[in-house]
Formats: structure tokens, sequence, C-alpha cells
């Protein structure tokens, strides 16, 4: 589901701090929804932080000051207005970093305002068109490239749901195809296109903290991942590998090398949670360098399409020693406690691979 927030609704709750927009945020994490914010959105609201701020400081500097006038002079109260002062000077980078922080922790992403975005809003501008409420006006201007970004949103969601308080671009988006609006989010939650994800969330909710917690670690599994599969591979008897494109007696032929391995998948949407414990899956791709014996007269056979190289060619009368490369399609899952997510401890343990394809690499 693909959310826009506008301005009107986020200039209610600006520190990010109210349950309705931590729930989007976590279902953002858990990537139930998606949500976008046009840049005129984040740079209104951004903008006006980075005002109040700087108004919030002069007031209080202005208040402080006024106790110096009473005769109130204070090494404390110096060291306040040193540091207001100071703040002040960086409050630009203070208001961006607040914005920032959200968009990182929410997974927003903000879209540009595109060249065909400015024609599109001067004819609107000039004819008096959706969002105008008439031509010509131009408080009108910053909603209108809003809507032509939510227009172009359509075209590449298909579906948009617009949260906006301001009644003109509200009515003016719900012109759009394919495009739902609300006026709160109390409404979009109590929508029936809602339902359907509060349904998924319910299912994942009691451990939603640590699914969300696996996603932002997802390269600690995947070094997790790697050095244990090596381990199991080439423990043992786990060095053997049987297969039916394996040509020796038995499909049979021992691991030498693992190349070009890449972690395909690691499976955070189909991730089970079963007494306590997280099971992830993971797909990965390699080339696995197999030796094994072949009966002479089959290497003449197989010679002409299979990269099969003699490594000794007079081990008895009737086998060559050969090695081949195959192309491995592996699949496998790590585990892991939910109490030590909760801890903050990636401590994972692994469940064996099974090899879900050997592909034969030819000539």
């Amino acid at each position: 589901m693909n959310i826009v927030i506008d301005t009107s609704i986020l200039r209610k709750d600006r520190g990010f701090h109210k349950s309705d927009i931590l729930l989007l945020k976590k279902l953002s994490k858990l990537e139930l929804v998606n949500i976008h914010i046009p840049w005129i959105v984040y740079s209104e609201s951004k903008s006006q932080n980075y005002i109040d701020l700087n108004l919030g400081i002069d007031k209080a500097l202005k208040e402080l000051s006024t106790l110096k006038r009473i005769g109130i002079i204070d090494d404390k109260i110096i060291k306040i207005s040193k540091e207001l002062s100071k703040i002040k000077s960086d409050s630009e980078n203070i208001s961006n970093k607040h914005w920032e922080t959200f968009i990182k922790d929410a997974k927003i992403t903000i879209h540009q305002i595109q060249e065909r975005h400015g024609k599109r809003v001067m004819d609107s501008y000039f004819s008096g068109t959706d969002p105008f409420s008439n031509k010509k006006n131009r408080k009108d201007i910053p909603d209108a490239f809003i809507y032509e970004s939510i227009t172009s949103l359509v075209e590449k969601y298909v579906s948009i749901y617009f949260i906006c308080d301001d009644k003109n671009l509200r009515d003016s988006v719900s012109r759009i195809k394919n495009c739902k609006v609300f006026e709160s989010y109390e409404l979009f939650f109590d929508s029936k296109e809602y339902k359907i994800i509060e349904k998924q969330y319910k299912k994942v909710e009691h451990f939603a903290n640590e699914l969300i917690k696996l996603r932002e670690n997802v390269n600690e599994i995947e070094k997790y991942a790697k050095n244990e599969l090596y381990r199991d591979l080439f423990a043992g008897h786990e060095q053997i590998i049987k297969h039916e494109n394996i040509p020796s007696d038995g499909n049979e032929g021992a691991l030498q090398d693992i190349e070009n391995e890449i972690i395909q998948k690691i499976n955070v949407d189909n991730i089970q949670f079963v007494n306590g414990i997280f099971y992830i899956p993971i797909s990965l791709n390699a080339d696995f360098r197999i030796e094994y014996f072949l009966f002479k007269s089959d290497y003449y056979l197989y010679e002409g399409y299979r990269n099969i190289s003699i490594i000794d060619n007079d081990w008895n009368k009737h086998y060559y020693l050969v090695d081949e490369l195959f192309h491995v399609e592996i699949t496998f899952k790590c585990t892991i406690e939910q109490k030590k997510i909760k801890q903050g401890i990636f401590d994972f343990e692994y469940e064996p691979a099974i090899i879900d394809n050997l592909l034969i690499i030819e000539k």
C-alpha cells in the first residue's frame, strides 16, 4: 500500500511522537506500507520547523535579556544565552537532521519535482483547473506541485492513498483516477483498505519489533550465513555431494571449492516464528567445484558439451579422476531466539543446507 501524507497532516505532529505516525512508521519498517512525501511537503514542513525553532530561541533570548535589565546577572544565565545563540547559528542543520532521521527511520521516499510538473502547474494556474480554486490563485501553487507529484505516483504505483486535511487539495486529488483520499489518520485507519494491512500486522504484532531489527541487520545475517554454510558443506561426510547430474557411479562427488557465491535472497517476508525462535529462510547461488570418478568411455561422451577436467588420467584402467564446475542453488535457514534479539545479541544458529539444483555448466 502506497501512502502520501500532506503538510496539513504532518504539521499536527511535527515531532513525530504521536501514535498515528508511530504506527505508520512501524508498518513501513515491516514493509506493509510505503510512505511517500512530495518534495514540496518535505520542504514546507522542514522550513516551518526552522522558522519556529529560531522564533523560539529569539523569544528565550529576549526573556533572558530582561533579567539583566532588572539587575539579575548570573554566570549560568550568561552560559545559557551563549548556548542558545550557538544553537540558533546551527538551527538549519538541527531542523534538517530532525527530518533526515525521520525519513531514514520510517523508510520514507521523498519525491523530487519533475521537469514536466512545472509546465503542468503553470497550465493549471492560468486555466484554474485542479487543484487551483480559481485562475491565477498563487496560494495554490505549492498544492499544485503536490497534486502533480501524486499524479506521477499513480502512474507508477497504480493506486495511491492520500491523507490530507486541506479540503481543496483533497477534493482535487480525489478526482485523480485510482487515488483514495482521507481527511485524517483516523479515517484512514478506519477504512476497509487499511483493514487488509491491519490483518497482516496483527499476525506479527507481538514480535514486530524483533522482525524490524532483523530487517535492519540483514548484513549480520548474511555474514553469519556464509560462514556457517562453508562450515556445514566442508564438514566431514557432508563434503560428499550426491546429485543425478554428477555422472559417477552412485552420482556422488567430493566438494573441492565454492566459487562466485551470492546470497540471492534473505527471505525476511517469510520468516517463521515458532516457540520463541525465528527461522530465517535464505537462498544462495554459487559454483561448486566437484571431484569425482568418471568411467573413461563416458568422459569422451561428455567431452563435447561439459567442462570436465581430468585430474588423474591413470587412476586405474577403468576410471579417470576428474573435476567439474556446477552452478548450484541452495536453500537453508538461520535461527535466532526472540530474547536474544531483544537483548541486541545477534547470535544465530544454522539449519543444514539443501541443494535445490545442481546444474551443468556447458562449454
